[in-house]
């Protein structure tokens, strides 16, 4: 038996369960860094691996090879029938995760699901053994909605996951919810800024201090939490950048590089307040794409400024064109 979960957390869980198996760990942030449309499966895994590489997350080498034995260990249970169980969570982080495996296990025979709305690396063996009696086989309505979404995904216009929104994803509940927070992560319509920076620039203005503080708040301002602590200290790194920084030390200084990267070790004392700039762009007043450079990707799209060609316009709840 194989289980696919989303990272290193529930892997000793699963494994204290004692259901047997082989328990495989999907270890990529895909809301991070570009996920191309027609790139097939070994070019993914090269630029995902060189993305992941040049945040400091390892040798991209090292980082493909991982993803290639993860890859083979899931075609080789397919091609020989051995049972497959999906451990995946509600959050974005789980949501774009399990749509990249049920597109990848090519139909429903013998793939079983667990997909709770709770966080799995937070709970207890106890826990984690009661869900084992909640999996479920996966659908056919399941596996192509994945499939439609994974194609949105990594679409290089938010247009596909729109129309996907307007139709019924009741196959995959959470899927919905997670695919609105991606689209959260454009630049606003008016102030430019994504949900996790102004989720940032807010907490920081209400009084956290340290990037420690910024992540514990804005990890309590979401419905279902999913970023982890360095990236958004990579958040915090780009608002600090720059003659026109939104964010800034409480000296003035621009906020260096946050772990893993180089010169990142003083990262974590650093004490922070919003600039001038900032608080602007807090009060609607400017606009972050013009001011901070801003090259990123969500999912199939890059965003870049000054000018972005996508928004997200959180009075209507759906992305625009600029």
């Amino acid at each position: 038996m194989l289980h696919v979960t989303n990272g290193d957390s529930a892997v000793p869980g699963i494994e204290a369960t004692g259901v047997g198996g082989d328990v495989v760990p999907w270890r990529d942030a895909l809301h991070e860094g570009p996920v191309p449309a027609g790139a097939d499966m070994a070019e993914l895994r090269a630029v995902r691996a060189r993305f992941l590489a040049d945040c400091g997350w390892g040798d991209a080498d090292a980082i493909e090879a991982g993803m290639r034995a993860r890859d083979e260990r899931l075609a080789a249970a397919r091609q020989t029938g051995e049972p497959i169980v999906l451990w995946f969570e509600h959050d974005l982080y789980d949501q774009l995760q399990l749509v990249q495996v049920l597109d990848a296990v090519d139909g429903a025979a013998g793939v079983e699901a667990i997909l709770p709305d709770r966080f799995l690396g937070a709970m207890d063996d106890a826990e984690l053994a009661a869900l084992w009696h909640e999996r479920a086989p996966v659908g056919r309505d399941q596996v192509a909605l994945a499939r439609l979404a994974w194609e949105a995904v990594r679409a290089p216009d938010p247009t596909a996951i729109g129309a996907l929104l307007d139709t019924h994803t009741a196959a995959l509940p959470h899927l919905a919810p997670a695919l609105r927070r991606l689209l959260e992560e454009l630049p606003a319509v008016g102030d430019g800024l994504s949900r996790t920076e102004r989720q940032a620039l807010e907490a920081i203005a209400a009084g956290a201090r340290t990037p420690h503080a910024v992540f514990a708040a804005t990890q309590r301002a979401e419905e279902a939490a999913f970023l982890g602590d360095t990236w958004m200290w990579t958040r915090l790194h780009e608002l600090g950048r720059g003659d026109r920084r939104l964010v800034q030390t409480r000296t003035g200084e621009p906020v260096g590089p946050p772990p893993p990267l180089p010169g990142s070790e003083g990262f974590a004392a650093q004490e922070l307040e919003v600039a001038d700039d900032g608080r602007a762009v807090l009060a609607g007043e400017a606009d972050r794409a013009a001011l901070v450079p801003l090259d990123r990707w969500v999912g199939g799209i890059r965003v870049r400024g000054p000018e972005p060609a996508w928004r997200f316009d959180r009075a209507r709840g759906r992305a625009v064109g600029a």
